[in-house]
């Protein structure tokens, strides 16, 4: 069974694969100036047999200026939407769940120590900061298969 996580984003995000002893990871496709490249994310989903999709739902949050939660939202509902087009089942879950479920420390750092840790053969296209994206979607995968590697 092949799980697809999506972490969210308007400019940033990824979508990471997990199956039986295999593991994906990519940025979300988007477009420099913003907003979800709809085709290519599904070319993604659909480069090997997903069986389900887990999207990280997003909300606004207090102090948060309009336009970027206006982005946000956008780019959330972009990511629904073609997922939806694919025809791939899929859920959503909140952030404060699946960290708490996979035991996620609050710094911003703990996904992708987390993620190296389980998946070392993809530790290179995590090294970065900004590669926390592509960690915190491989980890909603594996929550999703119950935290199995």
């Amino acid at each position: 069974m092949i799980i697809a996580g999506i972490d969210c984003g308007y400019k940033t995000g990824g979508v990471g694969l997990v199956g039986d002893g295999w593991v994906e990871v990519h940025d979300l496709p988007t477009y420099s100036e913003g907003g979800l490249n709809s085709l290519a994310l599904a070319d993604i989903l659909e480069s090997v047999d997903v069986d389900h999709v887990v999207i990280e739902s997003q909300q606004a949050m207090p102090q948060q200026g309009v336009s970027s939660t206006f982005k946000l939202g956008m780019g959330y509902g972009q990511i629904t939407a073609t997922v939806a087009m694919t025809r791939i089942p899929f859920t959503t879950v909140t952030p404060a769940k699946w960290k708490r479920a996979m035991n996620l420390p609050k710094d911003k750092d703990a996904a992708r120590r987390l993620a190296t840790q389980w998946y070392p053969a993809i530790a290179e296209q995590l090294k970065r900061k900004k590669d926390e994206h592509r960690a915190e979607a491989l980890l909603i995968a594996t929550y999703y298969r119950g935290g199995r590697v």
